[in-house]
């Protein structure tokens, strides 16, 4: 497999993940979380299990806001030479997003949109066997600048 057609292959396995929520008001949520990852579809994608807070941690009941209990989907094109990327979330569907992937340097660059419309910029930073540093942004509406609404500092675990 060519190094563009195994960009998202290093998150293959579990990971415990440290959540920092940026709200619009300038406060920061902090939370745990989880992730696991596989090959599915044959081969032909990756999808994710992306939990937080984590479910230890979760109390009975409706999802609270911002709760995440949701998939990403990643298939590569080869056409595009790029990964299509699709993530859902069925606790908050504003949340939904298709975006565009591809490696940037020692990084990860995605670009899309949310389900409303807004873009976004999502990427994967200081990636190492172990850990990785995650970062989403959402364009104002002013259409100008970028305001930062979640990261996540992933750590390899043992689940």
């Amino acid at each position: 497999m060519s190094d563009e057609a195994d960009i998202f292959g290093f998150l293959i396995g579990s990971w415990e993940l440290d959540a920092l929520l940026h709200e619009v008001d300038g406060t920061t949520c902090r939370m745990k979380g989880e992730l696991h990852a596989s090959w599915v579809l044959e081969g032909r994608a990756i999808q994710d299990l992306f939990i937080f807070p984590r479910r230890v941690d979760r109390s009975a009941g409706t999802p609270a806001r911002g709760d995440r209990y949701a998939t990403t989907i990643r298939t590569y094109d080869r056409g595009l030479n790029a990964w299509r990327v699709t993530f859902i979330n069925p606790a908050d569907d504003e949340t939904c997003a298709r975006l565009m992937a591809r490696r940037r340097g020692q990084e990860i660059a995605m670009e899309g949109e949310l389900a409303d419309g807004t873009p976004i910029r999502w990427g994967y930073q200081a990636i190492i066997p172990h850990s990785f540093h995650y970062s989403a942004e959402r364009l104002q509406d002013d259409g100008r600048s970028w305001r930062l609404y979640l990261e996540l500092f992933g750590k390899r675990s043992s689940f």
